[in-house]
């Protein structure tokens, strides 16, 4: 599967405002058999991935046997590179792309979702570019999601604030995978061919009210 994923299609222009870069296919990989291997959260789920990109964590759930996968991004010209990975491998079927601002989706409004394990698997921004902007892909995925993992700076302050800040949906850290992320150079300041990036994939899920 890594080398199905290094084949892939990456930005052509990507964003430096929506921290777009691509996730590398080892740690794409790494990061869904976590999540479906470890926990059994993707085979037969209905996955969503926020802020997709070109593809890459939506196409190795796919291949792990996800029922259905939500790959959405705000960047159309993303997404056009994204369908053109997915129907380069014939997934067409599994992966249905939606250009979507995760503030304003509305995918289940009115819909019955029970029955529905829904799972989201998220690269969001990590701020760097808008300190906050991690935050609404987390408020977004809460609303939906029966469990979320998502991939966050490895940084004291950071789990501090996580910690913190899902109190008040409800949700708790039920797991967390420290892991190194190698990021190619994407941008013109990026001085350095690869560098790894130290990360922490969390796994959050809903508190059971008592």
């Amino acid at each position: 599967m890594i080398s199905l994923l290094q084949q892939t299609e990456g930005f052509s222009n990507p964003n430096i405002k929506l921290e777009q870069y691509c996730i590398d296919a080892e740690s794409a990989v790494d990061i869904v058999f976590f999540a479906g291997i470890e926990f059994n959260d993707v085979k037969n789920r209905l996955i969503l991935d926020l802020g997709a990109g070109t593809g890459r964590l939506s196409i190795a759930c796919a291949y792990l046997q996800a029922n259905n996968v939500l790959s959405i991004d705000i960047d159309f010209s993303a997404l056009k590179i994204l369908k053109r990975n997915i129907s380069k491998y014939g997934l067409d079927s599994i992966i249905s792309p939606i250009c979507s601002d995760i503030n304003h989706l509305e995918l289940f409004r009115n819909v019955n979702l029970e029955g529905f394990h829904i799972t989201t698997i998220m690269n969001p921004p990590f701020g760097v570019q808008k300190k906050t902007a991690d935050r609404s892909f987390l408020a977004n995925a809460f609303k939906i999601s029966h469990v979320v993992y998502s991939i966050h700076l490895a940084n004291p302050n950071v789990h501090q604030f996580i910690s913190t800040y899902i109190k008040k949906y409800n949700w708790a850290i039920d797991y967390v995978f420290p892991y190194h992320l190698k990021l190619s150079k994407t941008y013109k300041f990026h001085k350095q061919k690869t560098k790894s990036i130290s990360v922490n994939v969390y796994r959050f899920k809903r508190k059971i009210e008592s």
